[in-house]
């Protein structure tokens, strides 16, 4: 009797579905016969659905501030993963949000950063077509990005429609490699930090995280961790089955825990229980749960609950006839014992590869074609891959059957994508394993051949991707060699938008179609791979692969002109893996085969002689003829001078004797021979010199003045962190207010990140903190600005200056009141003991000099005048390891 009441229930409340006699069903007899599967309900998930709006009110709330969020979706192919956020993505659009989604696919890998960008993209077409706003989302967009945003906009073309004012502005800044990055990722924070807000956040949507790749993961996780971004959430989904230990996105969410400001809540999509699983049955068949009780139990037992399966072997239950609509009783009906006795494919895929044959045969062939390219395929490229007009017809005619199917969807570009993974998987079965490479030869190919010259440009990556599945069915070398070429283009195109394992990608199979022979006859194209390759490997920190390719360019090259670039990328590298010892020779190695000869060990004597070397030459010049020195056109010292400047950044930091030596040769150059933009920093750097060693600031400060009239007459952008900080860091704060340099080292911070030269960038904001506190300013905003400072150094793996800064902050806390004894370095942000040990271990002289200066601060300042005695005695190379820095008079 329980059981009929509520029957009876259901009907009432839902009579169109349970009543097919209602009145609002008469005539719907014909709709009966269709199964109803319902793809706007969620079944057992109003917990997941609750846990992601909670998450959506806590970044849309202004009192929820300073910490990002990520919600991760894990949980096996097919069971709603997708489905849960696309259901709520309305309900977070009439919140207010803006909604964007960029989706990773297994046979696109290779094209770099595809899914983030196309999200971005979308997300610029959504501000531009918010007429109610949109002056005032250009005026931030512009603002923010400046004439930087050409950057972002060769990436992401809507961006384009906002920036109308700084499309064509002045030249960027010449970076590459590691900067570049690190330049992309800083202005699409920017990008969406001026534009997001608690009345209009974002909701990013990245699926299938388990196939990005390392340059999108990378990029994910500096939007995850900007606390700046606290209005945005991203939600991932991911196989967890396939991912695991030394999985690339196991490693960066490892990243972002550690990072510890982000809220990282995980939400698992498991299987549906049979409560679940014949709701829906009930819903397909518009059936009483009651009724359809023993059917759901053989559908939960042959497919586990996986929500696709389940839907996907019913309606092959239905195409078999096991499963029909009786027009008789005008309900559905099935036969239960061979339900339960049928033999059906172990996954989804074979269930629907075993579906799609049942399609006619062009459709097979369309979605041969489709699955090739991966989850979703451009109508455009297949119209240049199928020039026949009448074939191309009935190509999209063949896939608009695949979309009337439920197959795929159409969708904005124009282009189809298929409904689900899965369904790709199953398509791409169709093609004879042992056919593949040839298929897609045949697809890269026709794509090559039939293509202009910019849509080969714009559709570089998707035809080097059919070519390199197919290259080892090229049976012509001369074939090999042009797809070689090619390779090289899709390589640099690549590393120009920061996707460096793609890059590299690209890059190897270019090396892997050549052959010993073509150092001989293609010998420009073998140095060009190896050495663009090289230069990837080693931003990826592959230095072993570095190496080897280096050692093929030197063993290869005749000459010192084909054999530079490879040395200078083993300088760069060895320098950074501290192998500082093997950079070094090298560099002098070269520089004397450049004729800059430099003594291997130097002496005061050394330093003396290059001092009065150059101090002869700028007695020949006045300041005027110093400011209109022509243009430096010699090639061998236009290469000492880039060899010169990155010894720079080594020496002062581990061979101080090296430093002044180096920039008295520079200047040296640029008086015999001219001047080019490292001479910018070759006139700060003599200028620091010449304030540590002897005393001269005058001529130091007419001097900097000289590198920033330089710095300007190069539009040397790049440069202008180094220039800055040997000016407004050391130079000036001998001469002018401490005051007068801040805005300049602020200046300095914001276009290092903006060009990506992070080390700079937080070198400047170490020098800024420190003139910041001599010069008087308010300690309590100040350590404020200390602490984000800090977060900022962390974020972009600057840890030996967050380490170098450690007893600043501490020294702040201390005259704060906030340590136990004033006069130790002891307290919540380090303990003095644990960091000098520290600088013994690793042989940190600068750390060491840093600790004792602020010590000896504080036994000044609190009386303890014998202790600060000792202190200066142990401090007394001071002044080498801070040759310049007005700093070093506290030890005097």
């Amino acid at each position: 009797m329980e059981e009929v009441q509520e029957d009876l229930q259901l009907m009432m409340s839902n009579p169109e579905k349970f009543l097919a006699d209602s009145s609002s069903a008469i005539g719907s007899t014909k709709n009966y016969q269709s199964l109803n599967i319902r793809t706007d309900i969620l079944y057992d998930r109003e917990e997941e659905t609750s846990t992601l709006l909670e998450v959506f009110s806590q970044i849309s709330s202004p009192s929820c501030t300073n910490r990002s969020r990520m919600v991760l979706i894990s949980g096996y192919s097919g069971t709603g993963k997708s489905s849960l956020v696309r259901k709520l993505e309305h309900e977070f659009i009439r919140r207010g949000a803006r909604f964007v989604s960029g989706k990773f696919d297994e046979m696109q890998q290779i094209q770099p950063l595809s899914a983030i960008m196309n999200a971005l993209n979308e997300y610029c077409n959504l501000l531009a077509h918010d007429t109610v706003h949109i002056d005032r989302n250009r005026a931030a967009v512009e603002e923010a990005l400046g004439s930087e945003g050409q950057v972002l906009a060769a990436l992401i073309p809507n961006l384009s429609r906002l920036l109308a004012e700084t499309i064509g502005g002045p030249p960027l800044a010449e970076v590459s490699g590691r900067e570049a990055q690190h330049r992309l990722a800083f202005l699409i924070r920017l990008l969406l930090r001026s534009t997001c807000s608690s009345s209009n956040p974002i909701v990013l949507f990245l699926d299938d995280l388990q196939w990005a790749d390392t340059s999108s993961l990378e990029l994910m996780r500096s939007l995850v961790t900007d606390a700046s971004l606290d209005k945005m959430l991203v939600i991932g989904c991911y196989r967890d089955n396939e991912v695991g230990p030394g999985h690339p996105l196991f490693d960066c969410l490892d990243a972002i825990r550690r990072y510890g400001r982000t809220s990282l809540i995980s939400i698992c999509t498991s299987n549906l229980n049979m409560t679940s699983v014949n709701a829906l049955m009930s819903d397909a068949l518009r059936m009483l749960p009651r009724a359809t009780w023993s059917l759901s139990e053989a559908v939960l037992q042959k497919t586990g609950g996986n929500a696709l399966f389940v839907t996907e072997f019913l309606t092959s239950l239905r195409d078999e006839g096991l499963l029909r609509y009786s027009l008789t009783h005008r309900k559905w009906e099935w036969e239960i014992d061979s339900i339960r006795s049928r033999m059906i494919a172990n996954n989804v895929v074979d269930l629907m590869t075993a579906k799609l044959l049942r399609l006619a045969p062009e459709v097979h062939q369309a979605l041969r074609v489709a699955s090739a390219f991966g989850a979703h395929c451009l109508e455009e490229v297949l119209q240049i891959y199928d020039t026949d007009p009448c074939h191309l017809s009935s190509t999209v005619a063949a896939l608009d059957i695949a979309v009337a199917e439920g197959l795929m969807a159409k969708v904005d570009g124009p282009a189809y994508r298929f409904s689900h993974d899965q369904i790709q998987s199953a398509a791409y079965k169709l093609i004879l394993e042992s056919e593949r490479e040839s298929f897609h030869l045949h697809v890269g190919k026709s794509l090559w051949q039939q293509s202009s010259e910019d849509e080969i440009d714009e559709y570089l990556f998707v035809i080097v991707d059919q070519l390199h599945r197919g290259a080892c069915r090229i049976s012509d070398h001369e074939e090999e060699i042009r797809l070689a070429e090619l390779s090289l283009t899709a390589g640099r195109k690549a590393a120009e938008m920061s996707a460096f394992l793609p890059a590299s990608a690209y890059l190897q199979a270019g090396i892997g179609l050549i052959s010993d022979g073509d150092w001989e006859w293609h010998r420009e194209l073998c140095f060009d791979l190896y050495n663009w390759c090289a230069e990837i490997e080693y931003i990826l920190g592959k230095f072993d692969e570095v190496k080897a390719h280096l050692e093929e360019v030197i063993k290869k090259g005749r000459t010192l002109r084909e054999k530079l670039r490879a040395y200078y990328t083993f300088v760069q590298s060895s320098g950074s893996h501290s192998n500082t010892g093997d950079a070094f020779a090298t560099a002098l190695m070269v520089l004397d085969n450049l004729g800059e000869s430099i003594p291997s060990e130097v002496t005061q004597l050394e330093v003396q002689q290059e001092l009065l070397a150059t101090q002869a030459l700028l007695r020949t010049k006045t300041e005027g003829e110093l400011l209109q020195l022509k243009p430096m056109s010699d090639i061998d010292k236009l290469e000492a001078m880039r060899f010169l400047n990155l010894l720079l950044l080594y020496v002062y930091a581990e061979r101080k004797e090296y430093f002044p030596i180096m920039a008295c040769r520079m200047l040296q150059l640029s008086l015999t021979y001219g001047v080019c933009k490292e001479s910018a920093v070759a006139f700060g750097a003599y200028g620091v010199s010449i304030c540590g060693l002897l005393g001269d600031t005058s001529n130091a400060y007419r001097f900097g003045k000289i590198a920033l009239t330089l710095l300007e007459r190069f539009q040397a952008k790049e440069c202008l962190p180094r220039v800055f900080i040997a000016v407004y860091g050391f130079i000036n704060n001998w001469t002018d207010p401490l005051q007068s340099s801040l805005p300049c080292l602020k200046e300095a911070i914001n276009t290092g990140l903006s060009t990506g030269n992070n080390d700079f960038a937080m070198a400047n904001a170490s020098y800024y903190q420190d003139v910041s506190l001599a010069s008087g300013k308010p300690l309590g905003p100040l350590v404020d600005e200390m602490n984000e400072y800090a977060t900022q150094m962390l974020d972009l793996n600057q840890n030996f200056m967050y380490t170098l800064n450690l007893s600043l902050r501490q020294f702040a806390l201390n005259l704060l009141g906030k340590s136990a004894d004033p006069v130790k370095l002891v307290g919540k942000v380090m303990d003095e003991g644990s960091l000098l040990d520290l600088a013994e271990e690793k042989g940190l002289s600068s750390l060491r000099c840093i600790v004792y200066k602020y010590r000896l601060c504080l036994e000044v300042f609190f009386g303890e005048y014998e202790r600060a005695v000792e202190t200066a005695e142990l401090n007394r190379n001071i002044d080498k390891d801070h040759m310049g820095r007005f700093s070093s008079v506290a030890n005097h």
